[in-house]
């Protein structure tokens, strides 16, 4: 199958350099509009420009640094886009349904590879809660030691790491994960207290060196 982006561009046969301009000042909303209603390269491009990299960069994450079944996935998860454009509400937040057809299409490719795993992505960590949420003290110290935040993220169970990866990489807000992901706000919660406590024993050497 070609890259998602070269079958955008064979079939983008009006003038770029205007559309760019015009397109680049609708937000996603109206662009999926434009989408519906029959005009679908110019928009998609503008899309795909905008969300292609953190939308792969969040499907990396899940597939535990994999970078070619992130591509595949990233590059299905458009080509479904354009398949179901027709179930977008106008109403929802573009991202989360664009990440959320990524998600469903990340699930069905791992099933079974999760099944034999057992490591399903409702899957908890078996230790007792942290009784708070991320600090900014915390937050500080997980962006200035990023390297030991990546390998330590792909230490964690799955759930815990999505859940890690959309707040802190994709600036997603805890309802949005919860309507993303499915469950309910406190399951969100406590699969990033979880997690989070998780990378703060993993910082704590980082901290005492700072």
């Amino acid at each position: 199958m070609a890259p998602f982006f070269l079958l955008v561009i064979r079939s983008y046969t009006v003038d770029m350099d205007n559309d760019h301009a015009a397109l680049s000042r609708l937000p996603d909303e109206d662009l999926m509009r434009l989408i519906g209603q029959g005009i679908i390269a110019p928009p998609v491009a503008e899309l795909f420009r905008r969300h292609n990299r953190p939308l792969f960069n969040f499907i990396a994450w899940l597939c535990q640094g994999d970078i070619g079944e992130a591509e595949d996935i990233c590059q299905k998860t458009w080509v479904k886009l354009m398949q179901h454009h027709g179930n977008y509400q106008p109403t929802a937040v573009f991202r989360a349904f664009l990440y959320q057809i990524a998600r469903n299409t990340l699930i069905d490719a791992k099933r079974d590879a999760y099944a034999r795993r057992r490591e399903p992505l409702h899957e908890e960590a078996e230790c007792a809660a942290p009784g708070e949420d991320i600090s900014p003290e915390t937050e500080i110290l997980l962006k200035r030691n990023i390297g030991q935040v990546r390998q330590a993220l792909l230490d964690l169970p799955a759930a815990q790491r999505e859940a890690i990866v959309l707040r802190f990489f994709s600036d997603m807000t805890l309802e949005e994960i919860a309507g993303l992901t499915g469950v309910g706000f406190e399951t969100v919660k406590s699969r990033m207290r979880y997690g989070f406590a998780h990378l703060r024993r993993v910082l704590e050497p980082c901290d005492a060196r700072v």
